[in-house]
């Protein structure tokens, strides 16, 4: 019984994980009733699905790489309090990246716990948070010239 209890801050975090993504995706389509909110849902957890099952395994690997978790109860506070971070910015309508709430919810719980943090991963993500958008104002500009 105890073991579904720590299930809900998952489900609590997928929840908020696709409720963020959706709305950034879908938002301006179902707010201007182009397309209605039941199929934006329904084609929204579709792709979710497919992406989480065919790339979920390299984040996995990733985030595990940056800090330990080796307990179920640390699983649980992350995924916990990652998910009321991205449905509280969410709320208020701030902008939210899902991946640094996770990623700093790891550091935290490494950091409470004395487990330790490897830098050079987290280098590696933080680069990419920065190259990403970089990337994409370059190419956009490429395709607009």
């Amino acid at each position: 019984m105890l073991f579904l209890f720590f299930i809900t801050s998952g489900l609590f975090l997928g929840w908020s994980l696709g409720a963020n993504d959706a709305a950034n995706v879908f938002g301006t389509a179902v707010g201007s009733r182009m397309i209605k909110f039941r199929r934006a849902a329904i084609v929204a957890s579709i792709f979710v699905i497919i992406g989480a099952t065919i790339q979920g395994a390299g984040t996995t690997q990733t985030l595990s790489e940056l800090g330990s978790i080796d307990a179920l109860g640390g699983a649980f506070t992350v995924a916990l309090c990652s998910a009321a971070v991205v449905t509280w910015m969410t709320y208020k309508k701030l902008p939210v990246s899902t991946s640094q709430a996770i990623v700093g919810a790891i550091i935290g719980w490494c950091f409470y716990t004395s487990n330790t943090v490897d830098y050079s991963v987290l280098t590696v993500i933080v680069t990419s948070w920065i190259t990403g958008p970089v990337l994409g104002a370059v190419f956009s500009a490429f395709l607009y010239f």
